[in-house]
C-alpha cells in the first residue's frame, strides 16, 4: 500500500494515464498533484484554483481537469489555462481520442445544468446537447463501445451511444453521485445511498443491487478487464465485487476517511482511492 499526502481537503478525483506511469489527484483545495515514486513537481498554475471535481486522461497523455469554474486540457507540466464552459463542471470522462463527455451542475444540490460532448479536434460541442433542469452529478464513458452515461439531480441515469441521438433512461430511488460503465459496454453501475445498482444495458433493466457498505457509496470503478467492480464509501472502506455475480470479493481500508474517488491503473494491478482526509492510497490488487 502506498500513501500520498499533499491535499488539504477532500480528494474528489484520481486518474491514471494510459501508460500507468503516474497517478493524478485533484481536490476541493483546488490543487492537482501528480504522484509516482515520489510526488512530481506541481506547477504554481496547478494550485490555488477552484475545487477540482473530475480528472480524465486522454489516449495521447493529456489530462482533462474539471473544476467549479470550468474545464481545460493540458499536458503534465504545462499551465492549466483556457477554461472552457461557464459554470461548475461536476463530471468529465474521455469518450474517445478526440471526444470529452462533460457534465455541468452542482455537486450537492439541484441546479440547472447540461450534458454535452466536446470535440477536441474541432473545438466545438457535438449536437445534441442535453439540458438537465437539476444538473449533472457524475459522468462516465466506455470509449470502446462509444457509450456515455450521466446521472442527474432528479434521480435518473441516462446512457447514450454517441453515434445515435436517442438515449436510455434509468430511474433511481435517489440521486447518484457516481456512475461507471463496464469496459465491454454491457453494464452500468450507479451508486445509490449505501449500495450500488447494476443495469443490464442490452436488456434495458436492472440486474442486481450490491449491499454491504455501512455508509453512502460515493465512488465506483470497473477493473480494466471488467470482472471486478470497486466501490468506495463514506464508511471508510473500498469493497470489491464480482461484476458478473454481484458477490463481494474482498475489500480494503486506509487512511482516506470517507472515500470520494476511485481509479484502476490500466493494467488492473493497482487501485487508487481518495477521501476527505486529503490522502491518496494505492493498493496492489493484481
Amino acid at each position: 500500500m502506498l500513501i500520498y499526502h499533499g491535499h488539504t481537503d477532500i480528494v474528489y478525483a484520481v486518474a491514471f494515464p494510459p501508460d500507468g506511469s503516474v497517478l493524478a489527484s485533484g481536490g476541493k483545495d483546488g490543487a492537482v498533484h501528480l504522484w509516482g515514486d515520489g510526488p512530481a513537481p506541481v506547477p504554481d498554475a496547478w494550485r490555488n484554483r477552484p475545487p477540482v471535481h473530475a480528472l480524465a486522461y486522454l489516449p495521447d497523455g493529456r489530462l482533462a481537469v474539471a473544476s467549479a469554474a470550468g474545464w481545460c486540457v493540458a499536458r503534465p507540466g504545462d499551465p492549466l489555462a483556457g477554461l472552457v464552459q461557464s459554470g461548475g463542471v461536476t463530471g468529465l470522462s474521455a469518450a474517445g481520442p478526440d471526444l470529452l463527455a462533460v457534465g455541468v451542475g452542482e455537486r450537492y444540490k439541484p441546479a440547472p445544468g447540461e450534458f454535452g460532448l466536446w470535440n477536441l479536434r474541432t473545438g466545438r460541442w457535438v449536437k445534441p446537447e442535453f439540458r438537465e433542469q437539476n444538473g449533472v452529478r457524475a459522468v462516465a464513458a466506455c470509449p470502446a463501445k462509444g457509450l456515455v452515461a450521466w446521472s442527474t439531480g432528479h434521480q435518473k441515469v441516462t446512457v447514450r451511444d454517441v453515434r445515435r441521438p436517442d438515449a436510455l433512461h434509468f430511474p433511481l430511488k435517489r440521486t447518484s453521485p457516481a456512475v461507471a460503465l463496464s469496459p465491454d459496454g454491457s453494464t452500468l453501475a450507479a451508486a445509490v445511498d449505501w449500495g450500488v445498482e447494476l443495469f443490464d444495458l442490452a436488456k434495458k433493466r436492472g440486474r442486481a443491487t450490491l449491499k454491504g457498505h455501512k455508509g453512502a457509496v460515493a465512488a465506483v470503478a470497473f477493473s480494466p478487464d471488467g470482472r471486478t467492480l470497486a466501490t468506495g464509501s463514506w464508511d471508510g472502506t473500498v469493497r470489491l465485487w464480482d461484476a458478473a455475480t454481484g458477490r463481494e470479493a474482498g475489500g480494503f481500508a486506509g487512511p482516506v476517511g470517507k472515500v470520494y474517488s476511485l481509479a484502476y491503473a490500466p493494467d488492473g494491478g493497482r487501485l487508487a482511492a481518495g477521501g476527505d482526509t486529503g490522502a491518496v492510497v494505492v493498493w496492489d490488487v493484481g
